[in-house]
């Protein structure tokens, strides 16, 4: 039996392609610019105290000329007991070199906004969508330009809105990712929000586009969830919540029964059983917030996840489903934080990018919900097929 290609659905890359654009950033270091100014308490250029030598025995061998304009009532510069000939008298010129004038320091020049730094990273990103766009059209060839109304987490879509997930949860990824590029190379707060944002959603116009003309179509629904997705990433960085609120996705290994299968074929594209995505809740940063010592609770998160099994085959699975949940998990940059790793080094970033981004298998305990069944299942659940 030969599966007929009669519904338009999207696809999104695989877990690891997708996790190859942000991990560019273990291959760069992210040290912080640091400048210093020299501090000066009196300038250079204020008059010397004058003193004169009085010719006669009866007074005072040396006396102070023009006390009013001495250091450091006048404002001048340090102590220096020049010596004058008393007023009727002329002054003796000054024999030898003369004082060399004052230093001058330079200021620096502006950095360029788009240095090498920002337009690479910001071009990698790009490219990163450029790549994924044109994957669709070479897989299955071009067609005229048409858009697919792929609606968001209803029961009769073709990935149960595992898609939508995908897409928030990467792009919140990647926009992350370059807001601390943008901040480490010199930019403001403002400006790597901006960058980052129009960065992010670009390349997934990128991809749309590239769907646009082959079988996936233009989804108006994928490109909302990565609008999404890229602000919530932003605003997370933007107001330093990244020690209270994540955003993270997993793999989630099932093997679904060849009996659920039967006849079914696998339709397009991914199918998004095999991963799971969750909103996390920090608990050291979230009892911190609210004036309370957190303790040994620093360690832990707590998540809701969301995931489906069984969706992406034609004829559609009838148990097929969605699942929701919550777990508690270790916090893995706590961990590192404790651990004192660095994140001045590429790749103590790294390390806290990489946990910061990625659920990792069996590191957390929880309940999940099975729409279908309208069961609840312990702790394993993400990785059955029920």
């Amino acid at each position: 039996m030969r599966m007929r290609h009669d519904r338009r659905r999207k696809t999104a890359p695989g877990l690891f392609a997708r996790g190859v654009v942000f991990f560019v950033a273990l291959l760069l270091p992210l040290p912080a610019a640091l400048s210093g100014a020299e501090l000066r308490l009196f300038t250079d250029s204020a008059p010397r105290p004058r003193y004169a030598v009085s010719p006669s025995a009866d007074e005072d061998a040396l006396r102070l000329v023009d006390l009013e304009h001495s250091y450091p009532w006048s404002g001048g510069g340090g102590l220096d007991l020049g010596l004058a000939a008393p007023e009727d008298q002329e002054a003796p010129k000054p024999q030898g070199d003369t004082a060399p004038p004052p230093e001058t320091v330079a200021s620096p020049a502006p950095k360029k906004f788009w240095d090498t730094t920002t337009t690479l990273w910001t071009i990698g990103a790009l490219l990163g969508g450029v790549g994924q766009a044109i994957g669709g059209p070479i897989h299955y060839g071009t067609i005229p330009w048409h858009f697919t109304d792929e609606k968001y987490f209803q029961y009769d879509t073709y990935a149960g809105g595992a898609d939508k997930a995908s897409h928030f949860t990467v792009s919140s990824g990647v926009s992350r990712l370059l807001y601390e590029v943008y901040v480490h190379d010199g930019k403001t707060v403002d400006q790597a929000f901006w960058l980052a944002f129009a960065t992010t959603l670009t390349a997934g116009i990128f991809v749309e586009t590239g769907d646009a003309i082959c079988v996936y179509g233009w989804s108006w629904q994928d490109l909302s969830a990565d609008l999404l997705g890229d602000v919530s990433g932003l605003l997370i960085q933007r107001y330093g919540l990244q020690d209270t609120i994540g955003l993270r996705l997993g793999p989630a290994d099932t093997d679904i029964p060849p009996a659920a299968i039967g006849s079914s074929l696998p339709y397009l594209g991914h199918d998004y059983t095999n991963e799971i995505y969750v909103v996390d809740l920090k608990l050291g940063g979230a009892i911190t917030r609210l004036g309370g010592q957190p303790g040994f609770a620093r360690y832990f998160l707590t998540s809701f996840a969301f995931y489906t099994k069984g969706f992406g085959y034609q004829p559609p699975l009838p148990s097929r489903y969605q699942s929701v949940g919550v777990e508690l998990g270790i916090n893995f940059p706590a961990i590192l934080d404790d651990l004192k790793v660095p994140k001045d080094k590429w790749w103590g970033q790294g390390l806290y990018a990489f946990f910061n981004f990625f659920r990792i298998p069996y590191t957390q305990v929880g309940t999940y919900y099975n729409f279908k069944t309208k069961k609840w299942y312990g702790p394993s659940a993400p990785y059955h097929y029920y």
